[in-house]
């Protein structure tokens, strides 16, 4: 059958526009990827090379810091194992942080020049093999650099089995690494498979990167005048207008950044026309001319990097690694007087059980060994009569939490259960242990036959001892010196409306336990006993209240039988009258000091049960009641 010309005609058409749009396509292709051409590298000539470094403790503040605004710190979260954080994360609203970095902080082992070789030879995305401990085999990847440590990211199950002082192995590639074609661009702590993912382009003859922000020289702080392969640079947070507007709150950890008139090619600093590509690591800072954490990848000091914006350019996507979905966190400036405060604080509706900031806090690993028990000779007590004074360190098999702090044979200042000491630091009361630890955090051995049981922290005794309890069938296998992991957590705990009362010590699960109440504008609190303040003596003053208890004296008969101070329990909780531990101990008329005894009674003069303060407050603002049963032993369920 024959079909009509009309037709044929129309299908001729039909097959011609075709032909013409399907050459459209192809060329218009053809030119995009010629603009997005992938970029060349001179990976295959790399040297890939063995270095060898070890999990490193966290370094807390040891005494207060001093804010841009003049206000005292404790600041928290630089270095050690961070169970909280992870890549894409926000950065700001952590409690008590200051420039806390993400992942697990690790630093070089042996001579100064193996340990400069763990810093300068590794690079963003290079695998890292654990070589002992409980997580022996697991593989990580680094993910940035901040100061003398390289982070790295392990995943939740291995971080659980991490312990300070393991060993580990960096497959390192990415020392010398350059983009053909660009010479004046710098590549430093970047491996060539990261270098790939990140999708840069070419744009008017110029390396185009994915980025989230683009941060001014003017806010860029410490980092210059520093080495380019390791360290970091500060977007400085000290001068609270530029967080808003800049976008600073909105940045995330493992979020890519570009510094404006910043190089980083043989070392770091200021160039005007300049850019620098980084890998944001750590958060904010209070104190001036630092801030959050930014490790340099990318450096160009001729105009050669330019930049798209890209919301997701985050290192994790491009390490295949799982984002953290970005939680909204509130965060301000907080100038507030306790002083002042106290007496103005307007009466609340609200009433019942307290609630606390506890999701932001930060859980950081810290480790003590068991500390072996010492001996002296007789000593003379408060009256002339010598005594040896036995029960401090160790592990002790009589007395166990919640046990009379009166009456042991020879005993003076005895301590219950497990005696634990950091060794961080030369000086115990400055480890990382004796700072941050909280009552009620879970404790691990991570040596020796019980290896893997659990326990819970119970307090600090000033000077060297950190207490654990541990069951008693855990402590027939615990030997001196097997070491102990605890996840502290609870520095920077605060009481929501209550915000300028002192909590000091102790976990938000555990203070929840004690059955604080809110009435009006007082918290209510169970005490087993009330001491007038003129009673507290051997470590009353001093800077810093975190690694220090304090000695209810018992010296005087007379005083000990007024304030039945025979009938104190180890983990009692005691109200101390007129003294204020905010920053110190010492007195204040009218303030309240909520502790736990945490250590026996003594005939030195000038000591006794020792107090670890967790609470306090100006005049006002504690309310206490007799509870017998107000003992953390009963409360924590270790009785």
């Amino acid at each position: 059958m024959l079909e009509p010309k009309g037709k044929k005609a129309g299908q001729g058409l039909f097959f011609l526009l075709f032909f013409l749009c399907l050459i459209f396509i192809l060329t218009t292709t053809e030119l995009l990827a010629v603009d997005t051409e992938t970029i060349q590298t001179n990976k295959d000539r790399l040297v890939v090379m063995a270095v060898k470094g070890q999990v490193a403790h966290p370094q807390p503040s040891r005494y207060y810091l001093t804010t841009w605004d003049g206000r005292p710190k404790m600041a928290i979260g630089v270095a050690g194992i961070n169970y909280t954080l992870s890549l894409g994360d926000p950065v700001f609203g952590w409690a008590a942080a200051d420039q806390v970095t993400v992942g697990i902080a690790t630093e070089g082992v042996g001579e100064d020049r193996f340990r400069q070789a763990w810093l300068t030879h590794t690079a963003v995305g290079n695998e890292v093999r654990v070589l002992g401990g409980m997580a022996r085999g697991a593989k990580g990847v680094v993910i940035g650099k901040f100061g003398g440590y390289v982070l790295v990211n392990f995943d939740g199950d291995t971080r659980e089995k991490l312990a300070y002082g393991d060993e580990l192995q960096v497959k390192a590639e990415g020392i010398g690494l350059a983009i053909e074609g660009f010479p004046e661009v710098f590549v430093h702590s970047l491996s060539p498979a990261v270098l790939e993912k990140m999708g840069l382009g070419l744009k008017d003859g110029k390396l185009e990167v994915p980025l989230v922000k683009k941060i001014p020289a003017e806010i860029v702080g410490g980092g210059p005048g520093a080495g380019s392969l390791f360290g970091h640079f500060s977007i400085q947070t000290c001068f609270p207008p530029d967080i808003k507007k800049y976008g600073l709150d909105e940045l995330r950890f493992g979020d890519l950044v570009f510094l404006e008139d910043i190089q980083c090619d043989y070392g770091k600093g200021y160039y005007k026309g300049a850019g620098t590509v980084g890998v944001v690591v750590s958060g904010p800072s209070e104190i001036s001319g630092l801030g959050i954490g930014v490790t340099p990848v990318l450096s160009c000091r001729t105009g050669k990097l330019t930049h798209r914006l890209d919301t997701e350019a985050n290192i994790a996507k491009y390490l295949g690694l799982p984002v953290s979905s970005s939680r909204t966190k509130k965060w301000a400036i907080k100038t507030y007087n306790p002083q002042l405060q106290s007496q103005s604080q307007k009466k609340s509706n609200y009433q019942g059980p307290i609630r606390t900031n506890k999701d932001e806090l930060l859980t950081i690993a810290v480790e003590g060994v068991i500390q072996p028990a010492s001996a002296l000779d007789y000593s003379p007590g408060y009256d002339g009569k010598s005594k040896l004074g036995i029960g401090m360190s160790s592990i002790n098999y009589s007395v166990s939490y919640g046990d009379t702090t009166y009456g042991w044979a020879e005993g003076d200042h005895v301590e219950p259960d497990v005696t634990i000491q950091g060794r961080d630091r030369q000086s115990p009361m400055e480890t990382a242990l004796a700072l941050l630890a909280c009552i009620g955090n879970e404790a691990v051995v991570v040596s020796g036959e019980a290896s893997g049981s659990k326990g819970i922290y119970i307090g600090r005794h000033a000077g060297s001892d950190d207490k654990v309890w541990f069951p008693a069938e855990v402590k027939e296998k615990l030997a001196i010196n097997d070491r102990v992991l605890v996840k502290a957590r609870g520095v920077g705990l605060k009481i929501l409306g209550f915000e300028n009362v002192r909590v000091n010590k102790i976990s938000p699960e555990a203070l929840e336990k004690i059955g604080i109440v809110v009435e009006g504008n007082q918290l209510v609190v169970p005490v087993a006993a009330e001491v007038p303040g003129y009673l507290m003596g051997s470590g009353i003053g001093g800077q810093g209240i975190e690694a220090i208890d304090y000695d209810i004296q018992t010296t005087c008969p007379e005083a000990v039988e007024k304030f039945n101070l025979k009938k104190l329990r180890l983990g009692d909780i005691v109200a101390i009258r007129d003294h204020y531990d905010y920053y110190g101990r010492g007195r204040y008329e009218g303030a309240v000091t909520i502790g736990v005894v945490i250590h026996g009674s003594s005939d030195y003069s000038g000591h006794g049960p020792g107090v670890n303060p967790i609470l306090s407050s100006m005049p006002g603002r504690i309310k206490v009641k007799l509870d017998p049963m107000a003992n953390m032993a009963h409360i924590l369920g270790l009785r």
